[in-house]
């Protein structure tokens, strides 16, 4: 008997901090060999896989001893073996490995090429590729936040410490939308944290009197977006600490290793929208491609409204009223009283 010939069809998969491993069963063969590598140039060994009913599958799990890191490429190959030998490994094949729901630029590039059937075609450049996906990555991200708002993007909230006889604050460089502005009328305690409402523009001398506050809840500070920066009405205390929670604008995907969150498989729309691109390219039918659209927009929209299933979104109090004396939605004397 002589030693098994090299394992076909080898396939490799990724997703949820794991690698799969799959070819087909080789004749004869009593063990199979994965090797492992970071660079594709040095392997280890990383299972022999023996065993009766012998398993032409492996599945290398990220929470396993020297198990595979998220956000890293590895490189695999398979070998089968008998007694009498070892076979040629397989042609490698490389995957990065991303948490659950994480999808990487290189994942979402080949399968939007699969979908099309455009794998092995250069009429669109890999570089052009890399742009069709993220600019289908923006519009996703536009209709999850526009619609849902703070509900999926958030970043860490940017904090300012006020300095006195200045209004105008730069807004981060990530900034894109603006979810809540807020003061701490104590800096020196976490829990007097007050919500600012916003001024329209035309009111921005409205309140061009000093700023009082008398206790936790009461402030007549607003703010506006005002191009590149926040603005805040009447000048503020020096020493006062603002801050404000915001959605990031979305990153630009170049490298192979630059993950998006998938969410629930909502990756799919991307993966369409950018086979659409590549195929309004070299002008071929995408109607196909367009009815998939619309039913995957469809979803998102009806499985992204409320994040929260178990307490859906309702008209809220914040924990203070913020307000000017004389504003028409509240004044000491008036209707609005102390929420």
């Amino acid at each position: 008997m002589a030693a098994p010939s090299t394992p076909t069809n080898f396939n490799l998969q990724s997703g949820d901090g794991n690698a799969f491993l799959s070819w087909d069963i080789t004749a004869t063969a009593t063990s199979y060999v994965v090797q492992r590598s970071p660079d594709g140039v040095t392997y280890t060994t990383r299972a022999t896989i023996t065993g009766s009913p012998l398993k032409n599958y492996y599945l290398d799990e990220g929470e396993s001893v020297d198990g595979p890191e998220e956000n890293t490429t590895y490189f695999y190959k398979v070998a089968a073996a008998n007694g009498d030998g070892t076979s040629s490994y397989t042609d490698p094949q490389n995957t990065i490995i991303t948490a659950i729901g994480i999808v990487s630029l290189g994942y979402l590039r080949l399968t939007a090429q699969q979908r099309c059937d455009r794998v092995n075609s250069t009429f669109v450049s890999l570089t052009e590729w890399n742009k069709y996906i993220t600019e289908s990555r923006k519009e996703l991200y536009d209709i999850l936040t526009l619609k849902f708002g703070d509900d999926y993007y958030v970043a860490t909230p940017y904090t300012y410490t006020l300095g006195g006889n200045q209004n105008l604050y730069p807004l981060p460089a990530d900034f894109y939308k603006l979810l809540g502005v807020e003061i701490a009328l104590n800096p020196g305690d976490s829990l007097s944290w007050v919500t600012l409402k916003k001024f329209e523009f035309i009111q921005r001398n409205r309140w061009n009197y000093p700023n009082v506050y008398t206790f936790y809840g009461v402030t007549n500070l607003r703010y506006r977006l005002n191009g590149n920066n926040i603005m805040i009405v009447p000048v503020p205390s020096g020493g006062q600490t603002l801050r404000i929670w915001y959605a990031p604008r979305p990153s630009v995907l170049m490298a192979d290793t630059d993950i998006v969150d998938g969410v629930s498989g909502w990756e799919e729309y991307i993966i369409i929208d950018a086979a659409i691109k590549a195929l309004a390219k070299e002008e071929s039918d995408v109607s196909v491609f367009m009815a998939q659209k619309k039913f995957m927009l469809e979803r998102i929209e009806q499985a992204a409204e409320n994040r929260d299933a178990g307490e859906p979104e309702q008209v809220s109090d914040t924990k203070s009223r913020n307000f000017g004396w004389g504003d028409d939605d509240g004044s000491y004397g008036g209707s609005g009283g102390y929420f």
